[in-house]
Parts: C-alpha cells; structure tokens; sequence
C-alpha cells in the first residue's frame, strides 16, 4: 500500500481510501497520484505523465492540469499551500507530505512498494538493458512482501521477456519460461481477483504451447478487470481468428495507437489472404511505431517495419520491401527487448529479396549479418544455404545443408515444431524439391493445435519460390479456414 497522511492507495486496484473510507476518485487518477507519491519528492514532468497516462493520444496540459485539480480537491489539498502535492513551475509536481509506508521497508532500507514500482517502470520502457535491473526489483519486492499478488505478476513478466529475449535462435532459454511459469502461477493462487496474474499466466502458457489454458487464463483476466488493455492485449495474443480480432479491438479503444495490437490483428488477415487489409494494419503499426518512439512512450513498439516488408516484397514491390527493412535494422540500435530479433529478421528478409533480384553478393551479406547477430539462425542458415547451392561448391554445400539439418533438429528439440516445419520446406525449396516442401507445409497444419501455426506462409520470402506452384493453394486454404 501507498500510504501518505490519512490516505492510502492500493495500487492493485487504484482504489484511494481515507481512514478506510473510499474517497471519490476514478482509478486513473488515483494511479496518477501514487506514481507522483511513489517518487517521493522527485519533481515528475508533465511530459513524462501525459506520454505514461495519455499515450498515443493528443491532450493538451489542460488535460492535466484539470486530472491534478480533481486530485487536489479529493484529497483536500491547496496548490496555493500544499501539504501533498506541489506544483512545480513550467516544469511539473512532486510530492511534499511524507509516507507512512517505512514500516515496510526491508532490511536494507528498500520500500518493497518502490521496489515494485522500479520494476514496472523498467518493464515498461521495454529496454533489454534494464530487464535485469527489473528483475532484481521484483526479486527484491517478492522476498519483502512474498504474499503481494502484483509483485509475483511483475517477476513473471521480467523473466518472461527475459526468456523472450533468447527465442530469435534455435535454442530459446527454456528456465526462464519455467521460472515465470512458477512466478505467475504464484500471483494468480495468492490473489485470484486479481487480473494481472491472469493475464501474464496466459501469455507464459502461450509461450510454453499450452494454448488452451493460455486462451483461458486471459479470459478471466479480461473478465475481471474489463477496462485494462493490458489484459485485452495479452487475449488477443492468446486467442486466433475472430476472437483476436475482437480483443484487438477492444485494446485500441482502451489504448488508441498500441502499435503491437496492429500486429496481431494483421497476422490474422495475413493467414485468411486478405493481404490489403493486412497491408493497412502493417502500415498503421509502422506510423505507431514511429509516433512510439519519436514520443518516448512506454512500451514502444518494434517487428510493424518488418511485417510491412514482407507482406509488400510478397506482391513483388522489392524496392519498398527494402526499405522497411532498412527501418526495421536500424530500430535494433535503440536496445528494444525485441529490437534484436526483428532486426535479425530484417536482414534475413533483405537476403531472400535480393536473391530475387539475383543479386547473389548482397543476398550472401544479409544472411551473414543475420547469422552473426543470432549463430544458428534456422531460416539464415537456409539462406545461407541457397546461396551456397548458386556457388556450385560442393563442400560449401554440405557445410551448409548440414547448418540447416541441425537447426532444425534443434528446433524439435525444442517443441518448435511449427518452425521446423516451415524451415525444412525452405531447404526443400532450395533442394528443389517443392512437392516435398508443400508435404511439410500440408502435414504441419496437420500435426499443430489450432491457432496462428503457419500464418507467415502467405507472405514468408523464404517461401517464395513455391507462391504459384500447383499445390500451393490447398495450403492457403486451409490456412485462411483456421484463421476465421
């Protein structure tokens, strides 16, 4: 709990009570306050609370000053002589009353709330070079409070992107799914009401391919917290075909402009070939993308150049493919959680685009620069096969077909079967061997739990050799019918 004169704030429901009284005020206010609270004195800008609180959404300072007003008049402060909230001229507010917090402290003098609050604002910034700072405080807040719902919910979260962080390669760390598997677990037995636990089970059981109990545990997430995004988003992560779309949509309207919302939806009509509506998604998510990240908002965006790339190199406009590609690389450089793996992508996309063009020394470039960022790459080893296979040296060849065999090995061995599959219908395309490659696409489809398996198919540029070969065609079907 926040706690400050005769107020205290719980921050799992942003519910402000006076002497155990509810006062009157809504909970995105009441969440503005224990985040000016919680930095005890730190002047907190008016431009970092209009990019936390109003992201993506064009409110002028009046918005805040009349969201400051409302506060001040429920908790019976004067801005002419404050006893909680000081304004500080032209530039912002801080806190000037005193905590009643430090009982909870630890035994290092660390608040286990502050703590807490640290590790939020790391998550959000989606900064890998924070990640284990995050961690740490989580770890910290956990250990202090080990019966405090939302700091488990925030351990899992940290070890979740952590994980997340090694899945470009063939070989993700599978421990750290583990851990916060156990961490969100955790959350959701201590407090079963409350809907982070939920939502985070549901995106850590997605991500271990246990669907079904993913999809369900962001049900109830969304089910008991209705208006947070946050927990729209995840079911839209979790869900397919109509139901992500609808998710999607109820997560802009809550948070008009979330970039990685336009990519879920546009994964759905990439699989149905609806490849203009899913051009359009691409390209809002790029524009958001950009907006994110010229603004400095919280949880900043990465992947929508990439996606844009793709779905436009697969309609033969390489030029622009390019080009989103080139913007998706140069992201990387701003240390995104996921900026790496998108970048990685991009370059692997750039070398299939250029051996469309026949440009052989580029296509070799882009594939090099991908296996250098992430050794082992499945689909820059089949490129790097292809171009070996154009060389017409033998030992270059088997070096690396025998790269690709033991990716994809270590993809099953992983239980990323679905990519193993689509990475062996790429050698086999190289191979020359298309009806084989559509045997791998048809049994893949086959073989995976409904879902999103196999929706880049339409647009993936190591697959673009077999778009117009008989066959192909039964494949899309099918594809688009799982995704209604």
């Amino acid at each position: 709990m926040i706690r400050f004169g005769s107020f205290q704030i719980d921050p799992r429901t942003w519910l402000l009570t006076q002497q155990g009284q509810p006062v009157d005020l809504s909970p995105r206010l009441v969440e503005i306050l224990g985040y000016i609270v919680a930095r005890d004195g730190e002047i907190v800008t008016k431009d970092e609370l209009l990019e936390r609180f109003w992201p993506d959404v064009h409110v002028s300072e009046n918005t805040l000053t009349r969201a400051i007003a409302d506060i001040r008049k429920a908790i019976k402060d004067e801005a002419a002589e404050p006893k909680y909230l000081q304004t500080a001229a032209r530039r912002g507010y801080r806190f000037v009353g005193r905590q009643g917090a430090q009982g909870a402290r630890g035994a290092q003098g660390a608040d286990p709330f502050e703590e807490w609050v640290k590790g939020r604002l790391a998550l959000d910034s989606l900064d890998a070079s924070k990640l284990n700072d995050a961690v740490r405080a989580f770890e910290r807040t956990v250990s202090e409070l080990p019966r405090y719902a939302p700091a488990h919910a925030g351990l899992a979260n940290a070890y979740l992107l952590q994980y997340e962080k090694t899945r470009s390669g063939s070989t993700p760390d599978r421990a750290l799914l583990e851990r916060a598997m156990s961490a969100a677990q955790q959350a959701s037995s201590l407090d079963p009401a409350l809907g982070e636990g939920w939502a985070v089970l549901g995106y850590v059981l997605c991500a271990a391919g246990k669907v079904s109990e993913g999809q369900a545990a962001a049900r109830r997430a969304a089910a008991l917290e209705p208006d947070n995004w946050r927990h729209h988003y995840r079911l839209a992560y979790s869900a397919w075909g109509e139901e992500r779309l609808r998710a999607v949509d109820r997560t802009l309207a809550l948070m008009p402009g979330f970039a990685p919302a336009r990519m879920l939806a546009c994964m759905v009509f990439v699989a149905r070939g609806t490849l203009d509506r899913a051009e359009r998604e691409a390209a809002s998510g790029a524009d958001a993308q950009r907006q994110h990240h010229l603004h400095h908002s919280p949880l900043p965006a990465v992947g929508n150049h990439w996606l844009l790339g793709i779905i436009r190199a697969s309609s033969g406009r390489i030029d622009q493919a390019l080009t989103c590609f080139d913007e998706e690389i140069a992201e990387a450089a701003r240390g995104h959680v996921y900026g790496a793996e998108f970048a990685v992508n991009a370059h692997v996309a750039t070398g299939f685009a250029k051996l469309s063009l026949q440009d052989v020394g580029a296509a070799a470039a882009a594939f090099r620069r991908a296996a250098n960022a992430s050794p082992g790459h499945p689909k820059a080893s089949v490129g790097e096969y292809a171009v070996a296979r154009r060389s017409n040296d033998a030992q270059a060849i088997d070096s690396a077909r025998l790269s690709v065999e033991h990716a994809i090995e270590e993809l099953r061995r992983g239980d990323r079967h679905v990519e193993a599959a689509l990475v062996s219908a790429g050698m086999k395309i190289v191979d020359g061997d298309t009806a084989a490659a559509l045997a791998d696409l048809d049994r893949m489809l086959d073989t995976s739990l409904a879902g999103p398996a196999g929706w880049i198919i339409p647009v993936d540029p190591m697959l673009a050799p077999i778009r117009e070969v008989p066959g192909i065609q039964a494949v899309l079907s099918r594809l688009a019918a799982r995704a209604a």
